[in-house]
C-alpha cells in the first residue's frame, strides 16, 4: 500500500503542494509588480555565463551594488552585483553567474550561480516538480478508493468421513450398490 493512499499523508501532501504554488505565484506576482512600477526597468534574457573576475570597483551611487568587470572569452562584461557577493570576488577568479530576467539601475542584475538564487529568481521552475507531486497525490486517491478485489473464497473439503475409515473393521464389506434398473422400452 504506498504511502501517499492514507488520508492524513494525503491531505498532508496536498496542503503542501498548493501552499507551494501559493508561494510561486506570490513571488512572481510581486516580481512583475515591482517590474511593472519601474520605469527604468527592461527585460533581458536570462542566461548563465562562466567569467574571469578582472576588477571589482565600487559603485558610488549605490548602497546595494556594485561594478565588477568580468572577461568572458574575448569580451569585457561589467556586471551589477550585490555588495556581499562583489566583495567575495578576487581579481582572476572563475566564476559561474546568473543573469536575472530584467535590469533596472535599483537592485543587482547578475549572481552568483546557486540554487538558491535560482529559485529566487525563477520561483515557477518550482511549479514542475509541484505539478508532478500533485499528478502522485492524484493518482494515488484513485487507487486509494478503487474498490478492493473480491475476496479469494477459501473452500474447505470434509475430510471427517476420510479419518473416520481407518477406523473401520477391514473385513466389512463395502456397502453393496443398489442394481441398476433397466430402462423401460418404449415403442
Amino acid at each position: 500500500m504506498p504511502a501517499l493512499s492514507r488520508p492524513a499523508l494525503r491531505w498532508t501532501a496536498l496542503t503542501f503542494l498548493w501552499g507551494l504554488v501559493g508561494a510561486v505565484l506570490w513571488l512572481t506576482a510581486v516580481q512583475l509588480f515591482l517590474v511593472a512600477l519601474n520605469p527604468f526597468c527592461h527585460l533581458q534574457k536570462p542566461r548563465v555565463a562562466h567569467l574571469s573576475v578582472v576588477s571589482v570597483d565600487r559603485n558610488q551611487d549605490s548602497a546595494i551594488t556594485d561594478y565588477v568587470s568580468a572577461k568572458q572569452g574575448d569580451r569585457n562584461r561589467v556586471l551589477v552585483m550585490s555588495k556581499a557577493e562583489a566583495a567575495s570576488l578576487e581579481p582572476e577568479e572563475e566564476v559561474w553567474i546568473l543573469d536575472a530576467w530584467y535590469e533596472d539601475n535599483l537592485r543587482p542584475t547578475q549572481f552568483r550561480l546557486n540554487p538558491q538564487r535560482i529559485l529566487l529568481e525563477y520561483p515557477w521552475l518550482l511549479l514542475l516538480p509541484a505539478a508532478f507531486g500533485l499528478w502522485r497525490v492524484r493518482k494515488a486517491r484513485v487507487l486509494a478508493e478503487a474498490e478492493p478485489p473480491p475476496p479469494v473464497r477459501r473452500t474447505f473439503t470434509d475430510d471427517f468421513h476420510l479419518r473416520a475409515q481407518r477406523f473401520a473393521n477391514p473385513t466389512a464389506a463395502p456397502p453393496a450398490t443398489p442394481p441398476a434398473d433397466d430402462p423401460p422400452e418404449t415403442p
